[in-house]
Order: structure tokens, then C-alpha cells, then sequence
């Protein structure tokens, strides 16, 4: 009884601390622990929301071993992942109504393509990206499997779509050049439709797409033996040796000499067994090549041009997660091949020879190479990770076990106290993804290109002073971040070139006019273009901070927050008075940041496709800003001062719009928290985790406050965005702008940059 009582106060305690999703999320894991079961049962009341939909409620574990990539943040889903919802579309919509995601084509439908007509049949559930379904050639009465990619609107613009799916038919396809048909376990698309008056496409293939997952057939049947992975790897490495060799057609007619795969993982390797019995002999098929997968990621964050090496690296991490059984540790963190303490009871050539297909060791020159080390393995009695664990447990005689009841109990007790105690401090820190340790300092990095290189940064771009190169070094200003990297690396010079937008710099890297850009990551770049993020920062709206004399203002009345419909009508003038979203009666005085790139961020995030604010020049006394209809454009600083001036105007109150970092560290406004879907996030947090509230003052703590890191990086702050470089995606062209990047990532630069009040690209301790 004690037990139980003390068990429900601390996962009650727990589950309260959490933010509404992530409490939903962590009762949908823990409800299946058996001997937590009944307890959470108990207290679901209390920490659930009672109008939590069906959909919603806590469901079994998904049935993988790896979890699936979470896409379209900006898609509030109730069930935590856009692609997972289970809401059909009809005739009359063709959107989820909760949050407005593409919802699942209905059964019954059919598809018109070139190569015939197919009906479409259930869901079978979701694949990397995509949405599988059941189908059937109406012709031939042949089962296929149907594959739809999305375009979504909020993150394709309509030409974006019309580019995505031209490339999508021209791409969606492989063929030998000679004409032969031939088996490698490769599963071909077989037609590849773009829905042009829409934002999906499909692609049509055969039915053992349908086939499970090593993702799913690992959870299902246990960690892999040593020879179950060494049959695997033979397979798969017979198959590479095929795409990286032979000379290949795709469907626009372009012939490609070695293709590679480029998406290798636990989903994209198919386990199709040769007989119904569960240890029977298994094929491993290859599907989702990156070739098409990668016009649909609505990111496409550090998408480098991937290679053979990619190939093979992919394919021993795979190897490394099936010998264990799964992906993380029993701290939820992921496993690492490095660590030998991440590693189970594997056959010894075995280990070394999936470390040298990761690279750890020596890299394998190519695929037949890796294949030809793997058949001069000597084989072995087959080690699986659970035999071996199995084989440590000695029996424990009931008589001995009788004895010790008191002390197990007591032990039993004080372990439950540590898991809770543990959970509890886990939920106050960041959860990150595991992101490997970069260098430390400039000079760690090498091969650095000698030259003279242009990067193109869009005008008045608020970040440009973090990355300019002044033509004459001055004694006073404190160097700016390149202005390091070339005292570091003398050889090489960086020369800006500064155009008129974020589209204007990508255009440049693209004619080659510059060699790289630095650019917010806002829309899919071109297909020909790649990137990697050095640093998140946000949009924020601002009002004036309250103080003694004067507590009852905008912070107060707003309870700290706004809602993003909220701060759509203020800045398009449906709301010219705040007593119309709180208690106060004060006229709204708009303002933004005079950055062009800012607005452009501001305007594409808050309204749709089609909808921004209406602009017009007009004559003014002073040419530091350009007034819109009604919406005031400033410097950051100068815009804070004003806030601060109307904030005097007893009939006054302002809002504007600033880049977080430039707010950082300032304590004249109050940065609002964003509500949205029934969640809400603040852009500041306090040094223990808890966020800032309009009763904080931040004039008297500074330096016990930061930005929130974990919302800015995952997206959950919806005026969040990354800061990428940006490179082309050819080879012919200069590496600068990768090898940058590399600089940019390192500790050193990862400090400047947060020292600024930009959120670093991965978690950064204390004592980095």
C-alpha cells in the first residue's frame, strides 16, 4: 500500500512537470511497463486532459526498434507525428481537421498512371517518409504497393511542388543501360505519378515492398546471432557491389555509371522470408533510395552529396543495431560502435569488420572489397547478444530466496525511488539527439582549401556582423568570428558578397558566382544545393517589460503569452486596440526589424501561401526606417528604445518583432511566449529549466537565463529557424564551402556563436 502511494505521488509529480505532448508521449511508453500499469491507470485523471481525443489515447509501443524520424513540425499533430495520422480523407477534405496535415488517401480510390490504372486498398502504416498502401492493377489484378510522398503547403511553395514532382518522374526509377532484367533484391519502382493539381505524389511497386522492415522484424524476433549478421551483410554487400558497378537508365532517359544508395537504414532494408517458419532464411531487399526520398524532406538539413564510403557506413551501423537488439541504451541514449561497452557478445572478426565498414577503422575501398574481407571471415558458432546475456543468469535456489525476501523488498523500494528520482531530473534537462563530439578549436580542422573564396550573405542580413571580414582589422572591435578563422588558417580568403535576399544567395552558389552562403533554413533548398546548420535562432514578438512603479502592463495582461492568430491580427490590423486580447485598453503600435530577410522569415511563417501584409513605401524625415501600413520597420536597438518610449504614453501599447539573439541579454522588453494547440513555449528558460515569466526580472538575473535551446533546435517555438551554410551539391565545384562549415562546428566557434545569443548547433556543457 505504502509503495503504491508512493509510487503515484512521484509519477504524478513527474507527469505534471511535462509539457502536454510530451506527457501523452511518455504515458503511451510507460502504460505497457506491467508493474506500472494499474498506477498510471490510477492517476490518468488527473494527468491527462479530459477531452483527450480517441486518437490520442496511449497506444502500444510502435513494433521497431528505432523510432521514426519525426517530420512537418509545423503540423501541430495531435499524435505527436504528422505522417502517423490514422484520419482518411473524403470527397468533400482532404486535410486532417486538427491540424490540417494531408490525411490519408481513402480506400476505394484509384490512380491513373502512364503504365495503367490502380485501385487503393488499406494503410499498411508509414515508411521513412512516406505512406504505404495496399493496392491493386486494375489490369492484371496484379497486388502492388502504393508509396505517397507530400508537399505539404507550409513547407512547399506551389513552384517548389511543381520542381518536386517534375524531378520526382525523371528521377523515380533505375534500369539496366543494357536492357537486361536482372534479380539483385532491389525493389524498382514501377511507376512513379505526380499529382499535379495537388501537393502528393506516388510511387507504384511491387507487392514485397510491403514485406516488414529490419526495423520491424528485429523487434519482433529478437537481436540478430553473428551469422544471421554476417548473412545479411553478404547479401546487402552483393547488392552495393551491383548499384556502385553497373551503368544504369533512369526514366527521363539520363545514363548514370554506379548509384548510390544513399538512404541505408533499419526501414529501407526489407526482411522477406523464403517460408512461413520464424528462424526460417531470410532476403534482404533494398527500397527508398535518396535518389527521389530526398525531394520530399522538408528540411534537408546537412544533406551532403552521399557516396560509396555512405553506403558502407550505413550498412554497419545497421549491422551494429541488429546485433543488439535495439537502438538505445537503457538510459535512452543512443548506442554508440565506438564504445566497447556499447557492443554485446559478438564474434571478434565480426566486430572489426562491421568497425572498418563505419570507418572507425580503416575504410574499406569499396563494396567488393568489404565483400571479399567478409568471406575470409572464419566462421564461428554463432554468439547471439540474448544467448549470451542468458547464459550469465545463474538459477537462484527457492530456499535462498526466501531467506533474502526482507532485503529484496527493501532493495525493490529503494530502486523504484532512484527510477522516479532519476525521471524526475531527466525531464528538467534538454533531450537531445545524439550528435558526435566535434573538434575543439579551429586549428583542429585541416585540409583546409588555400585561396581566395566569395560567400554571399543576403543585405542587412542581422547576423552579417557575426561573419564579415573588415578590409583593414581594427584595434578596438573585437574580431569577429572569421576574422579568426582566417588569422587561423592564413591561406585561405574570404571575401563577402552581399545580395539582395536569401533567394538572391542561393542563386549565387548555384551560377557560381560565390562559392557558399550563409542563409536561415526556411524552405527546401534546390536539388542541386545542400547545406549544414551552424546555429538556430528565432523571430520573437516583444512588448515592454514591466517595472516596480508600473507592474499592470502588457506582460501581465497577456499572462506572459500570445497566440500565433493573435499576432497575425495585430499585424494585419484586424486588432488595433489590446483590450480585444486582454484587460488592458491600449491602441497597438506595430513594429518589426528593418531586415528585409527577418520580415520575409516573419511573414512566410505567419500567414499562408498567397497571404502577407500590404505594403507601401511612404515619405519619411528620417531614412533609418520604411513605414508600412502601419507596421513600423527598425533597427532592433532603435525599435527596443521606441517600445520603451510608448511603454511612457499612458495610451500606447507596442509590440514588435525582433531576431532573439538581438534580444538577448536585454532586459527594457518582455520576449512573449508563443501558444499554439494547447502548448505553450517560452523563447527564454532559466538556468534550472523553468521558463521565464512576465514576474521575473531579468534586469537583476542576468546570467541566469538562456534561450531555450531544446525548443529552438526541435522547432517546437513555431518562429524558430536554423542559421545553415550553404554549398553546391557537386564535386567538380570547390569544397570551401563544406570544409567551412566543418570550422564553423567546431567548440570554438559553437561558444562565439552562443556567446551572441544564437542557440549552438548541438548541446554545448558548461564547460566547453
Amino acid at each position: 500500500m505504502i509503495i503504491g502511494q508512493i509510487s503515484q505521488h512521484l509519477l504524478r509529480r513527474y507527469f505534471l512537470r511535462l509539457p502536454h505532448q510530451a506527457r501523452i508521449a511518455r504515458y503511451r511508453e510507460l502504460v505497457d511497463v506491467r508493474w506500472l500499469t494499474s498506477v498510471l491507470e490510477e492517476i490518468k485523471p488527473e494527468i491527462l486532459p479530459e477531452d483527450l481525443p480517441e486518437t490520442e489515447m496511449p497506444q502500444a509501443r510502435t513494433d521497431a526498434i528505432q523510432a521514426p524520424m519525426p517530420h512537418y513540425h509545423q503540423y501541430r499533430c495531435l499524435q505527436g507525428n504528422p505522417l502517423s495520422c490514422q484520419e482518411s480523407a473524403t470527397k468533400e477534405k482532404a486535410r486532417c481537421e486538427q491540424c490540417y496535415f494531408p490525411a490519408l488517401l481513402p480506400t476505394g480510390g484509384q490512380l491513373i498512371g502512364k503504365q495503367g490504372e490502380y485501385k487503393i486498398g488499406h494503410s499498411i502504416g508509414r515508411r521513412g517518409i512516406g505512406r504505404l498502401y495496399q493496392g491493386v492493377r486494375l489490369s492484371s489484378e496484379e497486388s502492388v504497393v502504393i508509396q505517397e510522398y507530400l508537399l505539404p503547403e507550409r513547407y512547399f511553395s506551389p513552384d517548389e511542388q511543381r520542381q518536386c514532382q517534375e524531378s520526382f518522374t525523371t528521377l523515380a526509377g533505375l534500369a539496366l543501360a543494357d536492357g537486361r532484367v536482372q534479380d539483385v533484391r532491389i525493389v524498382l519502382p514501377l511507376e512513379a505519378i505526380a499529382d499535379l493539381s495537388g501537393e502528393r505524389c506516388y510511387l507504384v511497386t511491387s507487392a514485397v515492398d510491403g514485406q516488414p522492415t529490419l526495423n520491424q522484424y528485429c523487434a519482433n524476433h529478437g537481436a540478430f546471432g553473428s551469422k544471421a549478421v554476417l548473412t545479411m551483410l553478404n547479401q546487402v554487400l552483393q547488392t552495393l557491389m551491383f548499384l556502385h558497378q553497373q551503368k544504369f537508365t533512369l526514366p527521363a532517359g539520363q545514363m548514370q555509371t554506379g548509384i548510390v544508395h544513399g538512404n541505408l537504414s533499419l526501414d529501407s532494408l526489407l526482411w522477406v522470408s523464403d517460408s512461413k517458419e520464424q528462424d526460417s532464411q531470410g532476403f534482404v531487399y533494398l527500397t527508398d533510395f535518396a535518389l527521389w526520398e530526398r525531394l520530399f524532406d522538408p528540411a534537408r538539413v546537412d544533406r551532403e552529396q552521399p557516396d560509396f564510403q555512405d553506403d558502407l557506413a550505413a550498412l554497419g551501423r545497421v549491422a551494429f543495431f541488429l546485433l543488439n537488439g535495439a537502438t538505445l541504451d537503457n538510459q535512452g541514449q543512443l548506442l554508440k560502435p565506438h564504445l566497447d561497452s556499447n557492443w554485446p557478445d559478438v564474434y571478434a572478426p565480426l566486430k572489426q569488420f562491421i568497425l572498418r565498414l563505419i570507418g572507425i577503422e580503416p575504410a574499406f575501398a569499396s563494396a567488393e572489397a568489404a565483400r571479399i574481407a567478409l568471406l575470409a571471415i572464419p566462421s564461428a558458432e554463432e554468439t547471439s547478444h540474448w544467448e549470451s546475456r542468458n547464459a550469465e543468469l545463474i538459477p537462484i535456489k527457492p530456499a535462498w530466496y526466501k531467506r533474502f525476501i526482507p532485503i529484496l523488498v527493501i532493495a525493490v523500494i529503494l530502486a523504484t525511488l532512484g527510477i522516479f528520482g532519476w525521471l524526475l531530473l531527466r525531464s528538467q534537462r534538454p533531450s537531445y539527439a545524439n550528435i558526435p563530439l566535434n573538434l575543439c578549436c579551429l586549428k583542429d580542422i585541416d585540409a583546409v582549401p588555400v585561396g581566395e573564396y566569395r560567400y554571399g550573405i543576403p543585405a542587412s542580413a542581422y547576423w552579417y556582423p557575426l561573419f564579415r571580414v573588415a578590409a583593414e582589422p581594427s584595434l578596438e572591435a573585437s574580431p569577429t568570428l572569421f576574422e579568426q578563422l582566417q588569422a587561423t588558417v592564413p591561406q585561405m580568403s574570404l571575401v563577402p558578397h552581399v545580395t539582395g535576399t536569401s533567394k538572391d544567395a542561393i542563386a549565387s552558389v548555384q551560377s557560381g558566382h560565390t562559392d557558399f552562403a550563409i542563409v536561415p533554413l526556411t524552405a527546401p533548398l534546390p536539388a542541386d544545393i545542400t547545406s549544414t546548420i551552424i546555429a538556430y535562432d528565432s523571430l520573437v514578438p516583444v512588448v515592454a517589460f514591466n517595472y516596480p512603479k508600473r507592474t499592470k502592463g502588457l506582460p501581465d495582461a497577456l499572462k506572459g503569452e500570445i497566440s500565433l492568430s493573435q499576432l497575425k491580427q495585430l499585424y494585419t490590423g484586424a486588432v488595433d486596440n489590446w483590450q480585444r486580447i486582454s484587460s488592458l485598453d491600449l491602441d497597438v503600435q506595430r513594429y518589426w526589424v528593418s531586415d528585409p530577410t527577418a520580415q520575409e522569415i516573419f511573414t512566410q511563417r505567419l500567414f499562408q501561401p498567397g497571404e502577407t501584409l500590404t505594403t507601401a513605401d511612404a515619405e519619411s524625415s528620417t531614412s533609418t526606417f520604411i513605414t508600412t501600413d502601419g507596421v513600423d520597420a527598425l533597427p532592433t536597438l532603435m525599435m527596443l528604445r521606441w517600445i520603451l518610449q510608448d511603454f511612457e504614453n499612458t495610451t500606447i501599447g507596442s509590440i514588435g518583432i525582433a531576431p532573439l539573439s538581438q534580444v538577448f541579454g536585454q532586459c527594457s522588453v518582455y520576449p512573449l511566449a508563443l501558444a499554439e494547440n494547447r502548448q505553450t513555449v517560452s523563447p527564454f528558460v532559466f538556468n534550472n529549466g523553468k521558463a521565464v515569466g512576465p514576474g521575473g526580472d531579468l534586469c537583476d538575473r542576468k546570467g541566469s537565463y538562456q534561450p531555450n535551446a531544446e525548443a529552438l533546435r526541435s522547432g517546437m517555438y513555431p518562429l524558430a529557424y536554423p542559421l545553415a551554410v550553404i554549398y553546391p551539391f557537386d564535386n567538380s565545384r570547390s569544397p570551401i564551402g563544406k570544409k567551412v562549415a566543418e570550422l564553423l562546428l567546431t567548440q570554438e566557434s559553437q561558444k562565439y556563436l552562443r556567446s551572441r545569443g544564437m542557440v549552438s548547433a548541438y548541446p554545448l556543457s558548461d564547460a566547453q
